[in-house]
């Protein structure tokens, strides 16, 4: 046999070519949720002795005297299920079969978020390993994990190397570093099933309770002057306000020249000095103080 012919054998053209499967399954996908009904069509453009449709559940059997076969199930349950539509033909391809892309899926039992530590208040900084447990999913492969903070959406995980088909329990990890614009914000995870085009739109997607926190951070004293002026037997005020979680106390340090007031509240501390004099020239310290740490800043008074 020359070169050329066996070239022309093994591409599949020329002679000993084999015609295509002349079956049609339509859809060619079938995406369905658990216990649904599902019916799917298989038509030949050629004349058959027979076709019909293998399966676990819904078999048709060998038909005589048709060109097409319906598989239909009432309540589709089998998770191996694997339908195949086969046809004889009278000539070639005289035996050939087509195999269905069925996706069997279930929504989730249950999503929750969980923590290996507290959560309801955290420490700025520090690193929390955040946990969502999807309970009885199916298929995982096309299975997505979203976490939001509020409606922001801030980390994805995706399943695809995993082609089990049954339904399983899944868990997924976030690492959240909490700052303070997080304090009063919603943490919730959400399994997202990404079926493709032949599946529902949008995506189902079940999201956990959401948990809400509060953030514990060390103060921080501003705006702030680094100095201020003022005439002799003027009035002078200035203001020590920080922003820390729990709210800080404050602690002034200063040369105390008996005209001085101090002024606290739950949100600021004020100094007021009344009548200033050279006494009040210097340095006036200011720390803001919580269990997380302190922050101090220095004013310097100056009476001209």
């Amino acid at each position: 046999i020359s070169s050329q012919l066996l070239r022309l054998l093994g591409s599949g053209t020329g002679l000993g070519a084999v015609p295509d499967c002349p079956l049609e399954i339509s859809p060619q996908r079938a995406v369905v949720r658990y216990g649904d009904p599902v019916t799917v069509n298989c038509t030949t453009t050629q004349t058959p002795r027979g076709m019909g449709w293998e399966a676990p559940v819904g078999a048709t059997g060998m038909k005589t005297d048709v060109q097409s076969v319906t598989w239909s199930v009432s309540s589709l349950t089998d998770w191996t299920a694997e339908p195949k539509c086969y046809g004889n033909f009278l000539t070639e391809p005289k035996q050939c079969r087509k195999n269905l892309n069925i996706s069997l899926y279930k929504y989730p039992d249950s999503v929750s978020l969980s923590s290996d530590s507290p959560v309801v208040q955290m420490v700025e900084g520090r690193q929390y390993h955040l946990q969502c447990e999807v309970q009885n999913i199916a298929p995982v492969q096309y299975l997505t994990v979203n976490w939001y903070r509020g409606q922001t959406l801030i980390h994805s995980q995706d399943f695809f190397t995993n082609t089990t088909r049954t339904p399983v329990n899944v868990s997924a990890t976030l690492l959240f570093t909490p700052d303070r614009a997080h304090s009063g914000q919603q943490l919730t995870c959400e399994a997202e099933l990404n079926l493709g085009p032949e599946g529902p739109k949008p995506p189902p997607a079940n999201q956990s309770d959401p948990l809400k926190i509060t953030v514990l951070y060390k103060p921080i004293i501003r705006p702030w002057q680094t100095s201020v002026d003022g005439e002799k037997g003027s009035t002078i005020v200035f203001t020590c306000a920080a922003e820390g979680n729990p709210p800080p106390w404050y602690r002034w340090e200063y040369y105390d020249a008996g005209n001085v007031k101090e002024l606290t509240t739950s949100t600021a501390s004020n100094i007021t000095i009344t009548g200033a004099t050279a006494f009040n020239i210097g340095e006036y310290s200011c720390t803001a103080t919580n269990k997380l740490g302190m922050d101090t800043k220095i004013l310097k008074v100056r009476v001209i």
